[in-house]
């Protein structure tokens, strides 16, 4: 009984703690917990032994003088509560698949970076979330050149590039007709060159540039130069947001549909959460060692992704890779980071 009232004086102080820090909650039931906290007698002193595992950024284990500490998320939230309760506590660094075990075999009376899991909670007590994750998506940043030529060479591109070009052709073959036979004219009268001169004028009086190396002189030369010139100019516009669509579709669109891994080299943990998601999607992926290698494979280009919680990828990507990789939340297969009572 006195240890459920220890346990319930923890599960109180977090709630109080929890929402102090402003951290993201997942579960509105801290009211109850805290409206009740007067009604809880003041317990005797009780060392604990907490369960923690290497989980940045919940819990960072950091190498000291004297051997090593803990930092993260989790880590600082139950100092808060600890120091609020007065209880004296040590460390005990256990497996993060081993919660359940630990607490149910009683080696430790509460592990502060736990994840619920909905099997576990008939037999073990879960504290409202302190924070919530998915599952995220790391790949390179940007475009290699093998990538961007790829793109140039793609349908959508050259697609562009023909219209542009029969446009050009249209527009200065029109002009042509009316130069062609002027003394002294800037387009020669021979189809072959006269056609290629006028499409090079059309090219360069779209992009405003005007070498004045190619003038009409008639009365219909010069009208249809001024409509193309005004006409120009909403083209340009358009095709200028096109071909940037174009050319950002690679790199924008990768990260925004899970299915498209299934084309990709991928990687994973073996039995996280993001692992059996890509088996249910019968998506093919490599094992990793830990996230650290998994990033290490992506920016060395081994892997094309890799998939895991998204908070340990964000900050693994700040705090080791600088950032040059692109991590994205998917907002599938929500992990609660919680204490395990």
């Amino acid at each position: 009984m006195q240890r459920l009232r220890l346990l319930a004086e923890i599960a109180v102080a977090f709630s109080r703690k929890a929402l102090v820090l402003s951290i993201p909650i997942g579960f509105a039931s801290g009211g109850m917990a805290i409206a009740q906290t007067n009604d809880i007698p003041a317990l005797p002193q009780t060392k604990l032994t907490v369960g923690v595992s290497h989980r940045p950024p919940f819990a960072i284990k950091t190498p000291t003088e004297s051997g090593s500490d803990w930092d993260g998320i989790g880590v600082h939230l139950w100092r808060e509560v600890a120091e609020a309760l007065n209880i004296q506590y040590e460390w005990k660094e256990i497996s993060p698949t081993q919660t359940v075990v630990h607490l149910q075999d009683g080696s430790v009376d509460i592990v502060i970076d736990a994840i619920a899991i909905a099997a576990a909670e008939p037999q073990i007590d879960f504290t409202q979330s302190y924070y919530i994750s998915s599952v995220g998506i790391a790949q390179t940043q940007g475009q290699s050149l093998l990538d961007t030529v790829g793109t140039v060479l793609s349908p959508q591109f050259l697609r562009i590039g023909l219209w542009l070009s029969l446009v050009f052709l249209a527009v200065g073959g029109v002009v042509w007709l009316f130069e062609r036979n002027v003394e002294e004219g800037n387009f020669a009268d021979k189809p072959i060159s006269g056609l290629w001169g006028s499409f090079w004028w059309a090219g360069v009086t779209m992009t405003t540039i005007g070498y004045g190396d190619m003038v009409p002189k008639t009365v219909g030369g010069r009208v249809i130069a001024l409509l193309w010139m005004l006409t120009a100019m909403g083209i340009t516009a358009s095709l200028t947001a096109s071909i940037t669509s174009v050319l950002t579709q690679d790199q924008s669109g990768k990260l925004t549909q899970f299915a498209d891994l299934e084309a990709m080299q991928v990687g994973s943990i073996e039995d996280s959460v993001a692992a059996k998601m890509l088996e249910q999607q019968q998506i093919s992926f490599e094992l990793a060692d830990n996230t650290s290698a998994g990033l290490k494979s992506v920016d060395q280009g081994q892997l094309d992704a890799f998939v895991h919680d998204a908070a340990l990828l964000d900050y693994l990507n700040t705090n080791k890779f600088k950032n040059r990789l692109a991590v994205e939340t998917t907002g599938l297969q929500a992990s609660r980071y919680v204490f395990g009572l």
